[in-house]
């Protein structure tokens, strides 16, 4: 099975929908992976301990100091994935530092969620609507799929072959998922776009009788572009434009972190903010703050969100924080500031409880965390 496929079955695992043909196959792929005969285990977390220990025992063997261990495969990441989280640097002590029980909580993940704004005002919550279509604009019909996707097509050739008025050249959608919410939309010329939390895309209701397909993008989103040598693709952002022909990558733009970051998968993107720009090839990254540098990254870290899980490579634990606050919409109070540049490499689905992350990243450093309500509060290890 592919990555997707069984990220998946652990989806469908985790939140009771699996059927019985699922969960077989989930249990062939793990014991496949595992190396042992277990059924998958009812309890998530009981997954998570039983991981932990044999790679500490690893460690231990090793007569290893704390080490980074890199996840060289997908399934090797959601085989842990499904416990809870796999962190790529672990201690050879205990784990009696694990998050306190008095700070469990009801915190869940996030999902699909999001609300389309048509282009004459109305709202539609895409989290409640039905399936099928929700709305007919300038020969386009807007389907909701029952896989989570917002699809549109073109129902009305005539319509959008005609001469447009003004009016129609300007009529745009805007799709924005809130905190603790993700969503998919194929726009109308195939292309398709994932958004990630807190993050919204602005686009024409048709392409029709423009000489550029343009979107405006606030957060984050990975796009597939469809190929169309005569009309290039633009993505404007508050700090730069990405232009395409056809190809795969990921735009980081969100308003409150110090950089964006755009990542070329597949084809080939120019990155242009203010009076730099720079051509990007597959395997690279453009990071824009006070000057725009262009790197080799692994882009496995920077799709991760896409996929279903997250990948901290080495990261601060500010930049942790503020991806789990878009993902679950709970606050972050760091009552002791130090511990923002703290770093930590970590693989976990991100449909895992709260507690699983946290409690992985209270072990691997001088973090603590408590949780009161919807409010996570990082204080220092005593």
């Amino acid at each position: 099975m592919n990555l997707q496929e069984i990220n998946d079955l652990i989806r469908k695992y985790v939140d009771g929908t699996a059927s019985k043909a699922d969960i077989e196959a989930l249990n062939r792929w793990y014991r496949e992976k595992a190396h042992q005969d277990a059924e998958f285990p009812e309890d998530e977390d009981a997954v998570g301990e039983a991981m932990l220990a044999r790679l500490n025992q690893e460690t231990k063997a090793a007569k290893t100091k704390p080490i980074y261990r890199w996840v060289a495969a997908a399934s090797a990441v959601l085989i842990l994935g499904v416990a809870g989280v796999f962190v790529t640097r672990m201690l050879t002590t205990d784990h009696a530092n694990f998050l306190h029980q008095n700070t469990q909580s009801n915190i869940l993940p996030g999902g699909n969620k999001a609300i389309l704004t048509l282009a004459n005002g109305s709202k539609i919550s895409l989290t409640d609507a039905g399936n099928g279509q929700i709305a007919n604009q300038n020969g386009i019909k807007v389907t909701k799929a029952a896989n989570g996707q917002l699809v549109y097509t073109i129902t009305d050739r005539k319509d959008l072959s005609g001469a447009a008025s003004s009016t129609d050249l300007d009529a745009s959608n805007t799709i924005e998922t809130p905190k603790g919410g993700q969503y998919q939309v194929v726009l109308p010329d195939g292309s398709r776009v994932w958004l990630n939390a807190y993050s919204s895309l602005k686009f024409p209701v048709s392409f029709a009788n423009r000489n550029e397909r343009r979107v405006e993008l606030s957060g984050e989103a990975y796009f597939e572009v469809s190929h169309n040598k005569e009309m290039p693709f633009r993505v404007i952002t508050n700090r730069q434009t990405v232009e395409v022909l056809g190809t795969h990558f990921n735009v980081n733009a969100y308003a409150d972190d110090a950089t964006t970051k755009t990542t070329l998968l597949q084809g080939m993107v120019r990155v242009t903010a203010a009076n730099r720009s720079a051509i990007l090839n597959p395997g690279q990254q453009a990071k824009l703050g006070n000057t725009l540098d262009v790197s080799e990254v692994n882009t496995e870290e920077a799709v991760a969100w896409k996929n279903g899980y997250f990948n901290f490579d080495d990261e601060k634990l500010e930049n942790i924080m503020r991806s789990v606050s878009r993902w679950y919409n709970v606050d972050v109070v760091f009552a002791d500031q130090s511990l923002r540049n703290e770093t930590f490499g970590a693989v976990t689905t991100r449909f895992a409880s709260i507690n699983t992350l946290l409690k992985m990243i209270e072990q691997t450093g001088d973090a603590r965390f408590s949780i009161q309500g919807s409010t996570i509060t990082i204080s220092k290890k005593k």
